[in-house]
């Protein structure tokens, strides 16, 4: 992520402090880390239902309450920054990342949008724009958000890593009969993500279920080998899985 750009976080299990998640960003200056909303495993549920963990991405925020009928609703800050300031893509990116923590995700595309308008090269906001509308389950949408993102910074792991579980979770939609050409897709960008971020360890648990739908043991093993490897603060319910599925794999 570049100049001025951060992006939204949403982490549905063991959600981070935002402050914090903020400081620890590279060159972002204040606001919100954008690959906080990556969809990983902080932003999936990993517990299989039929057999394979299957990406069903965070469970949405309450949306806020409106105000009486007769009561003046009360701008949040984001809000009165973007209507003091019209014209700044930054502004309308914050007032997306507002809309989208409360649950407005609706209203989030618009902000998204405007300031994708009003700066054709916000690539954080091209990531986030792909996350509501992972969110809102319109998927082919999201992909588009993800690949014009990955054009502007093709080194941005985080995003690669999202184009990659979506394809996934696309691929194991139909349970009884996974899209084979979908799952090789899949795998293809979920490494491309290793290779940029190796140090993500998200791409490997999503190799791991994607070699394992293939039924290419020896990969499976390797990934979900790997990555337990990270450290174990990454998310307990993927690292049982990730264990349980190697059980199988290894004949246990």
């Amino acid at each position: 992520m570049t100049d001025e750009q951060t992006a939204i976080d949403s982490n549905p299990i063991n959600q981070p402090n935002v402050d914090d998640l903020a400081q620890d960003a590279p060159d972002t200056p204040q606001g919100l880390r954008w690959h906080f909303v990556i969809i990983g495993l902080v932003a999936l549920v990993v517990i299989a239902v039929l057999a394979f963990p299957f990406f069903t991405g965070q469970s949405q925020p309450a949306p806020q309450t409106a105000p009486a009928a007769n009561e003046p609703a009360e701008l949040s800050a984001p809000q009165a920054t973007a209507q003091a300031n019209p014209n700044s893509a930054q502004a309308q990116f914050e007032l997306g990342n507002s809309y989208y923590e409360s649950g407005r995700f609706d209203d989030a595309v618009t902000a998204y949008q405007a300031a994708i308008e009003l700066d054709p090269n916000y690539q954080a906001a091209y990531a986030n724009l792909g996350v509501v509308y992972y969110q809102l389950q319109k998927f082919d949408l999201a992909a588009t958000q993800y690949k014009k993102a990955l054009e502007i910074n093709p080194e941005d792991g985080d995003v690669a890593y999202n184009l990659g579980a979506l394809y996934l979770q696309q691929a194991l939609a139909n349970s009884a009969s996974p899209d084979t050409q979908l799952l090789q897709k899949s795998i293809a960008q979920l490494e491309k993500a290793r290779e940029i971020s190796p140090d993500l360890a998200e791409p490997y648990f999503s190799l791991g279920v994607a070699h394992m739908a293939l039924n290419q043991r020896q990969e499976a093993i390797q990934a979900f080998d790997a990555y337990l490897t990270f450290d174990a603060s990454t998310d307990s319910r993927a690292r049982q899985e990730a264990e349980r599925y190697l059980n199988i794999l290894n004949g246990q």
